[in-house]
């Protein structure tokens, strides 16, 4: 019962935010030894397709782990109308076929993965995204019945980080996921990133907060990553 209970409040909490929120799409792909410019390629006449059609496109290199030749095409709208509307033209794309019939599947490499997303704070757009960046992703799951303790966690943390120089996006997940969030920390480049990184581990309130969070369990950490875009 708290499982569904806290599908439920997912739910509530996708559905409340898609209509006027940023609405992302992330697919990630794992290129074929030495074919990562091909990819590449193919990820640029791909993007100047879907922007034709009304998406903000980016392209990233993941950067640590076993994530070598690992690439994520990221897709944007400004909300879910805007997002329904792109999909329908993409549909009836003469050029997106003709595109798909270019390449043979698995030619270039292999999607691993495809997961939708939306952003919390629905002052956020598409547009707010056209700048390069790096950036350092958390995903968490809640504990069953604390879902809204967790975000709220998430809100206080985003304000003590952000005043270190990070730009802080929060996540729920849509299709091809199971209702975690992904926390994401946005920087002009790593130098920034390591500066906010020593800031947070030298700040007496970042650490009394880590100490109260962790007594309440709200979520667990299951996995993370970083990159940075290339395009």
């Amino acid at each position: 019962m708290k499982t569904i209970k806290n599908l439920i409040i997912m739910s509530l909490i996708s559905f409340s935010t898609a209509a006027f929120s940023d609405v992302v799409e992330v697919y990630t792909w794992k290129a074929k030894p030495g074919k990562d410019a091909e990819l590449i390629q193919l990820f640029r006449d791909a993007a100047a397709i879907h922007e034709k059609e009304g998406a903000t496109v980016a392209m990233e290199a993941m950067n640590v782990g076993d994530t070598m030749g690992t690439y994520q095409y990221v897709m944007r709208w400004d909300n879910s109308t805007d997002w329904g509307i792109s999909k329908d033209k993409l549909n009836t794309s003469a050029e997106w076929a003709a595109l798909g019939e270019k390449y043979t599947p698995g030619e270039l490499g292999e999607m691993t993965s495809s997961l939708s997303g939306v952003n919390l704070d629905s002052t956020v757009k598409a547009s707010d995204f056209s700048d390069p960046f790096v950036y350092s992703v958390q995903v968490w799951e809640a504990t069953p019945g604390k879902i809204q303790e967790m975000v709220s966690n998430f809100m206080m943390a985003k304000s003590m980080i952000e005043e270190t120089g990070a730009r802080v996006e929060i996540y729920s997940e849509g299709t091809g996921g199971n209702g975690k969030f992904h926390y994401v920390l946005l920087y002009d480049n790593w130098t920034k990133m390591g500066e906010s990184y020593a800031a947070l581990g030298a700040s007496s309130e970042w650490a009394a907060f880590q100490a109260s969070t962790a007594q309440g369990n709200s979520g667990t950490l299951v996995s993370s990553h970083s990159g940075q875009v290339i395009q």
